[in-house]
């Protein structure tokens, strides 16, 4: 049903002036083929994202503007013997935004993600962006998010989210369906480094357990990038949960003057859980992960992302290549990961071999 009204808000407000409405069309085609478990399977998909751009009011002292982004999909999966469907039509994203010159707030199907780190984050409480997806996609949370902006780049967010029984991130454990959670973030920028203290609290679907999360993070640039996440849950005492969850991402990046330049990327992640000790971990895994990255040309890249986990021995390996234009992106993209992710909580997506083609083309 709102898929049928978002078609017919493309089709009203066609008729409307440029600087009001505004619709960017984006088609993805890929096809993949993968080995896993001595099996092979055959993936093709095709999506169509179209996103609908209002501004409602604009006014000298404030505006007012939405947008909404449909996701239309069909998925072919073909086993070694069988072969089955998969069609979608959801609701990516709808929201409305209130702004000023340095105040916003926004209401809406959205995403809220933060933090300098890219391939083992630490703060990705709200999203699940996987870092070799070109598409970025993950999905949103139903939020009131407000956001001030200082002159000197300092900010507050404050969010409210409603909670729905699914999980977020790197969550274990679901939030209680209906509720309400709230958080908030301050970042400051320092003299040498940028950093922020964020807080979240949620109850969980577990009755009367709550969880409050406190999460650090900083950015030092030098001659190198270095980067800091550190996050601390607290739960209350219950029978399913330990009393405290940490992560920690410690980065760097520097760019080698060779060529065009060769970008390096490279993350520690650390996950463990105590009982009743902050300092004493009962569970600890640990995961690395380095990125290179090297423009060929002017439309030309290779990335290629390695990541091993030290608790259960894994490799997962991803070689892409890019070429991309104005309007169209061509993807080939290889990994070679392991075939069963023991890595807790999950930070690796695929597992197995594959080779995919993926085509992107945006107007």
């Amino acid at each position: 049903m709102k898929v049928r009204i978002f078609c017919l808000m493309i089709l009203f407000c066609s008729q409307m002036q440029a600087e009001v409405f505004n619709l960017k069309n984006d088609f993805w085609n890929w096809s993949s083929l993968f080995e896993k478990a001595s099996t092979q399977q055959y993936h093709l998909g095709i999506q169509y994202k179209p996103t609908i751009s209002l501004n409602l009011i604009q006014k000298e002292a404030f505006e007012i503007d939405c947008e909404v982004i449909t996701n239309l999909s069909y998925r072919y999966i073909e086993n070694d013997s069988t072969g089955f469907e998969e069609k979608d039509a959801e609701i990516y994203r709808s929201w409305l935004r209130y702004s000023v010159s340095q105040f916003e707030a926004r209401v809406g199907l959205q995403k809220i993600n933060f933090g300098p780190a890219q391939l083992l984050r630490s703060l990705k409480w709200f999203d699940t962006i996987d870092p070799r997806d070109p598409q970025e996609e993950t999905g949103g949370v139903q939020a009131a998010l407000f956001r001030y902006y200082f002159l000197n780049n300092a900010n507050i967010w404050l969010w409210g989210i409603y909670a729905e029984d699914e999980l977020k991130g790197l969550e274990l454990f679901t939030s209680k369906y209906t509720n309400f959670e709230f958080g908030g973030r301050v970042q400051y920028p320092f003299e040498f480094c940028e950093a922020a203290f964020s807080f979240h609290h949620r109850e969980l679907e577990f009755d009367k357990t709550l969880e409050n999360r406190f999460g650090f993070d900083a950015r030092w640039d030098f001659e190198i990038g270095l980067w800091i996440e550190a996050v601390v849950a607290k739960f209350n005492e219950n029978d399913f949960t330990p009393n405290w969850e940490k992560n920690l991402t410690l980065g760097a990046d520097y760019t080698i003057s060779i060529c065009n330049g060769i970008h390096i990327l490279g993350e520690h992640f650390v996950y463990s859980k105590s009982e009743n000790d902050l300092f004493v971990s009962s569970y600890k895994a640990e995961s690395s992960a380095v990125s290179f990255s090297y423009p060929i040309g002017l439309f030309d890249s290779i990335v290629a992302i390695i990541i091993y986990s030290w608790e259960s021995e894994d490799w997962s390996r991803f070689l892409s290549y890019q070429r991309n234009y104005n309007y169209l992106s061509i993807y080939l993209n290889l990994s070679w990961n392991p075939q069963v992710n023991n890595f807790n909580p999950k930070q690796i997506s695929a597992d197995g071999k594959s080779v995919q083609l993926m085509i992107g083309y945006s107007f």
